[in-house]
């Protein structure tokens, strides 16, 4: 997960007073990008409505073609057309799915447009957002073994949509995307992690009364990172570096340990994919790290490189853009994790690494761990975020 960012011009959605008095049936994720242009294959009966009424009751079977006009939306169903500023799609049981386009989903979906695309959001209830996330953010395990850690991650899920509903987004609170956290509808329910989601209802994590900043990763690789080195511009005393066990917790993640090899004219291409070096005739120097972070973390990594005329150029990449600028090496997706150590020879580049993600919060191969060994989700959120609480939102 995660990692920040984006798109919408912010506005105060909330007043300081209901800022603390939470409403968890409003929280909206922005579904996947559609385009200017769209049908959809409506698979369950669902009522076509604006801003203040019913417009017409869509049978299931029904296609909705929905387009962009001059920044509004028009619907065309059953051969008559509907225009306005946006639409919301429900069902007539609040508690009904919703099917569109072969995805189903709890509550409500908002169509609307911006940037002249559609845009599809659904409008859910929070515990039904946590339970569509859960087995899309961490392993269920074959029995109870992860039940913990699914606990502790439900939590820490719902905490991160409760901060995101106050961040003042106009139009949406969440992607569905690892921009924020992977959200799958219903599809991603599972008895297990709904089960989670159930015995920790209403529950998220504080810091002196306050609902935390959280961040979580799937594999530390033995040590946490604090969160300045990576999020944020200032320190953040639960968002600590931590030794996860003499014997790293997380050592039974596919991704605890791996291996990346480059030939220099990669690295080279991957700097112009970047933006980093123009369209001369460069060739890699050199390339090496100057510094880790206590947590054995790449800090900064210098790449030297020369182009045809003898100009020589050097480059540092800092902290986490280093994983966004190497990328692993057949380019499919982000590099693993920072922590790494580098060798070079004539023709390649070799990096040694552990861990995956930006390692900052909870480990999730690492709680899970911690629940086989027995540990109890609040403990297992104790450990990653120290002198945190776990109470009701509403406290």
């Amino acid at each position: 997960m995660i990692f920040s960012f984006f798109s919408c011009t912010p506005s105060e959605r909330f007043t300081k007073k209901e800022k603390t008095n939470f409403n968890a049936s409003e929280i909206r994720v922005l579904l996947n990008d559609f385009s200017a242009s769209e049908s959809l294959n409506i698979e369950s009966p669902v009522f076509l409505n604006d801003r203040t009424n019913i417009l017409t009751q869509i049978q299931a079977g029904s296609k909705l073609d929905c387009f962009v006009n001059n920044s509004r939306v028009s619907i065309t169903v059953n051969g008559k057309n509907y225009t306005r500023e946006k639409f919301i799609l429900s069902s007539a049981d609040d508690d009904a799915i919703i099917n569109i386009k072969g995805k189903r989903y709890r509550g409500k979906i908002q169509v609307s447009s911006s940037n002249n695309s559609l845009d599809l959001i659904n409008i859910v209830n929070l515990e039904n957002y946590v339970k569509g996330v859960l087995s899309r953010e961490m392993p269920l395990g074959k029995n109870n073994e992860n039940f913990e850690a699914l606990k502790a991650l439900a939590v820490c899920v719902r905490t991160y949509a409760m901060r995101k509903t106050q961040d003042g987004k106009v139009y949406f609170d969440l992607y569905d995307d690892t921009h924020d956290q992977v959200y799958g509808g219903v599809d991603a329910e599972n008895p297990l992690s709904n089960k989670a989601a159930d015995e920790t209802k209403n529950l998220i994590l504080k810091y002196e009364n306050e609902p935390a900043l959280l961040y979580y990763h799937s594999t530390c690789g033995g040590y946490t990172e604090s969160s300045e080195n990576v999020f944020t511009r200032n320190p953040v005393p639960y968002l600590i570096t931590i030794k996860d066990g003499d014997d790293p917790y997380c050592k039974i993640s596919p991704r605890f340990q791996w291996e990346e090899v480059y030939t220099r004219d990669e690295i080279v291409t991957r700097l112009k994919n970047y933006s980093l070096l123009d369209n001369a005739n460069y060739e890699l120097e050199d390339i090496f790290i100057v510094n880790k972070f206590e947590s054995g973390r790449v800090s900064e990594l210098k790449i030297k490189v020369v182009n045809d005329k003898g100009e020589q150029k050097s480059l540092l990449l800092r902290g986490n853009e280093i994983r966004s600028i190497l990328r692993t090496s057949d380019n499919k997706n982000i590099l693993w994790s920072t922590m790494f150590d580098l060798s070079t020879n004539s023709n390649s580049i070799v990096l040694k690494g552990k861990g995956f993600g930006h390692g900052v919060g909870l480990c999730e191969w690492g709680a899970i761990v911690l629940s086989r060994k027995g540990w109890k989700y609040k403990d297992i959120l104790q450990h990653y975020y120290p002198g945190t609480n776990v109470e009701k939102y509403n406290d």
